[in-house]
């Protein structure tokens, strides 16, 4: 049998900078190994050849996508054997002899047609730092709007209400499971904005769930912290959690994962909405804890305008921002010795045989 591929974005842009959890899903695994060199669409080619390698073998894994680029992917995880494969340039290793392995692949280029392109990928990298400080100062104004937005909602939430849905769905579904283990931790990303709009894998994540809830209200209606709440009592049961976290505000989940109970807990409402379409799948609506009389309606027509034209200067930020990158991706691509390439692939197959 087969093993199973999730798949979840390895980065994300938010209001607050470029957020990752790499040092997480380091700190999770007993090999890892870091690939240096060019930035390049060919490791892709790579870690695929791994991850198919390793799904024939009945090994399940995660891969990590860059929202930049549409199937580029920065690493990939076996579960079973822990093991991480991984393209991050501010990550380096810290254990040598324990675990750490650095993979550099700077002579698999020929060095002539890299002295031919250098001063165009100089000038292409120079230019295109300012685009993604462009892109990143737009979303930074887009999360104070948006703060904006959920102090509008705020006033006119029931917050008791809010309490007693959550205890109820405690009770519900977690109920009274007591596992005499301490509970394992961890975080991952299900989306980001892309050059072609907010995107996320819960499709992927959640396909072997048994259990969806989506839940569905304005924002600072509360959704976030709902969340983690969740997510802390099961902790106390002693249950596996996996947070999700947002790709758009660093501080915020959309989704909590059990996976002993083969159930999650998502933000469904914009940007990334999600309606039941099968069985186990469940709207918990927070819309009934929300007063509409004491909202003002058209401050928040407003505030969502200027944070829709914010989020939308962002986008074409980061589009031209990807679209620079990838000229200078296949620039370096275009100097790669074939032959010291699949030399490399070879001897990254053998990790796994």
């Amino acid at each position: 049998m087969n093993g199973i591929i999730t798949h979840y974005m390895g980065r994300s842009y938010t209001g607050q900078g470029v957020k990752n959890f790499y040092k997480e899903v380091i700190q999770e695994a007993n090999k890892v190994y870091f690939f240096k060199g060019p930035t390049t669409y060919r490791l892709t080619d790579i870690l695929k050849e791994i991850g198919y390698n390793a799904v024939r073998r009945g090994k399940n894994m995660e891969w990590f996508y860059d929202p930049m680029h549409e199937d580029l992917l920065e690493g990939l995880y076996i579960s079973e054997t822990k093991t991480l494969y991984l393209q991050a340039d501010n990550i380096d290793p810290s254990y040598y002899g324990a675990g750490h392995e650095w993979v550099p692949y700077y002579d698999a280029y020929n060095d002539r047609k890299l002295r031919d392109i250098g001063s165009i990928v100089k000038e292409k990298q120079i230019s295109n730092d300012v685009w993604l400080t462009k892109g990143l100062q737009a979303l930074s104004r887009a999360k104070k709007i948006h703060d904006e937005w959920e102090q509008l909602i705020q006033v006119a939430v029931n917050w008791d209400g809010i309490n007693a849905l959550l205890e109820e769905r405690t009770k519900k579904n977690i109920g009274n499971i007591q596992l005499q283990k301490n509970p394992k931790v961890s975080h991952r990303l299900m989306g980001s904005l892309t050059p072609l709009g907010a995107k996320d894998t819960l499709e992927s994540i959640s396909k072997n769930l048994k259990t969806r809830l989506y839940i569905k209200g304005l924002p600072g209606s509360g959704k976030s912290s709902f969340m983690k709440k969740f997510g802390e009592e099961a902790k106390l049961h002693g249950l596996d959690v996996r947070y999700i976290w947002c790709g758009l505000d660093a501080s915020s989940v959309d989704g909590v994962v059990l996976p002993e109970l083969q159930l999650c807990l998502v933000d469904a409402t914009s940007p990334h909405v999600y309606e039941p379409e099968r069985s186990g799948d469940e709207i918990i609506d927070f819309f009934s804890h929300i007063d509409k009389t004491m909202l003002d309606e058209d401050k928040i027509l407003e505030v969502r305008q200027r944070y829709a034209n914010e989020m939308e200067l962002a986008q074409d930020y980061l589009c031209t921002y990807a679209g620079e990158s990838k000229m200078i991706k296949m620039l370096y691509d275009s100097a790669i010795d074939e032959e010291k390439w699949s030399e490399l692939l070879e001897k990254m197959l053998e990790t796994i045989r």
